[in-house]
């Protein structure tokens, strides 16, 4: 006799059909609403134990449901119309999903950058390269000092953890720093 470890449940939804998908998400919605059902005669007992006839006189007898009715009518109305638009704006987007009208914007040079902010070109590229940058500016919005620190990888490993899992990291202040390099007024 076979064990039912030599079973093997294969369950892959992929592989169906959508129509048997749609057919299975009926069945079981279906079979829900049955078992529900089967429900209701011990839960009004339970609601008549514990005294919800008040329930029963407002949705019945004082015509508490159509009312519910007219509320469900609006609100399936509501919620249809957030389906179209949604639906609508969907549908414009993947039309236009194929046409990319953006356009990409010239690259400015090196150069030019350095021009601008008044360094010259290696101080533009060692500000690039640092990871921690210091700049001092001027009343007029010009650079009046610039420090740069350039880390390499093995200091940025031996750096980043320190005893007991903290991080630590070197003080601005550090004499003698090997990877600190200092780019000083403008050009």
């Amino acid at each position: 006799m076979a064990s039912t470890e030599d079973k093997v449940l294969i369950d892959s939804p992929q592989l169906l059909s959508r129509r048997h998908r749609v057919r299975d998400t009926l069945m079981t919605a279906i079979m829900w609403l049955v078992y529900s059902y089967l429900w209701a005669p011990l839960i009004s007992l339970v609601a008549w134990l514990l005294g919800f006839e008040f329930a029963y006189d407002v949705m019945v007898r004082a015509g508490g449901f159509e009312y519910l009715k007219e509320i469900a009518w609006y609100y399936s109305v509501v919620v249809a119309i957030i389906i179209v638009v949604v639906a609508g704006w969907s549908i414009l987007n993947r039309r236009f999903a194929q046409h990319d009208r953006r356009q990409t914007i010239d690259s400015v040079p090196d150069a030019e950058i350095a021009d601008y902010f008044g360094i010259l070109d290696q101080q533009l590229a060692t500000l690039r390269d640092s990871r921690i940058s210091h700049v001092g500016v001027d009343e007029e919005g010009q650079f009046v000092s610039v420090e740069a620190r350039i880390l390499n990888m093995e200091e940025e490993s031996a750096r980043s953890v320190g005893p007991e899992g903290a991080v630590a990291d070197n003080e601005t202040g550090d004499d003698g720093d090997e990877n600190e390099t200092l780019v000083e007024g403008p050009a």
